[in-house]
């Protein structure tokens, strides 16, 4: 009994095996695929020389500024409305009115007197480019008793600033910003020095040549502010 049952038991398991192992789908192993290489080499592109009755496709020139322009002007343009642009801003306070020049200075037209020395004064203005002393004198001696009749004499004319004037005043040794030679009559047109931030003061010096004679002088000098 025994053995017929252990039979049985082994046919049972045998059959459910036999089942399981017929239900199982097999798995086809996996193999690398490779790349196919096409045998033919790849045709290139036909370059054709371009013809009157084919010229082929016409190039465009992109210019790199233009591009870069135009991206800017699309990325700096607003959206939505524009407002019309503003006038230039009022700089009327900016701008600096240049200062009128003086009308010319006639500082001296008289008759006068030498016996030593004789010094007229001037004074030229602060930021002058080109000023200008023009004039002329006429000196002659004064009628005595013994002749009625004046004769021409020879004086001196130099111009001083204020500086050479003291040194040439106090006896130091001075120099002059222009100097004339002892004449009887002479015209002057002399361009002084220009002027920077503060104005200069001169001295017109009449000396008698001859210090125990009195000298008559007739002059006429004006200063200019060009």
């Amino acid at each position: 009994m025994r053995l017929v049952y252990a039979v049985f038991v082994v046919s049972l398991v045998g059959i459910i095996s036999a089942d399981v192992f017929l239900r199982t789908p097999s798995v086809p192993a996996k193999l690398p695929q490779v790349a196919q290489t096409s045998a033919e080499p790849r045709k290139q592109a036909e370059i054709k020389a371009a013809t009157p009755e084919d010229p082929g496709p016409t190039a465009t020139v992109i210019s790199p500024l233009k591009t870069l322009t135009g991206r800017q002007s699309d990325s700096q343009t607003p959206a939505g409305p524009q407002e019309p642009a503003a006038g230039p801003a009022d700089t009327t306070g900016d701008h600096v009115e240049g200062t009128a020049l003086p009308a010319p200075d006639h500082f001296l037209h008289r008759r006068f007197t030498v016996t030593n020395r004789s010094d007229f004064v001037f004074t030229v203005p602060a930021q002058v480019v080109n000023p200008h002393l023009r004039g002329s004198f006429r000196a002659f001696s004064k009628a005595t008793p013994e002749s009625s009749t004046p004769e021409p004499a020879e004086i001196d004319l130099m111009l001083m600033n204020e500086r050479q004037f003291e040194d040439f005043v106090s006896g130091r040794s001075a120099n002059a910003a222009f100097e004339l030679d002892s004449s009887s009559s002479r015209t002057l047109n002399y361009a002084i020095p220009p002027t920077l931030g503060r104005p200069e003061r001169y001295h017109l010096v009449f000396l008698a040549s001859r210090r125990s004679s009195v000298t008559v002088v007739e002059a006429d000098f004006a200063v200019s502010f060009q």
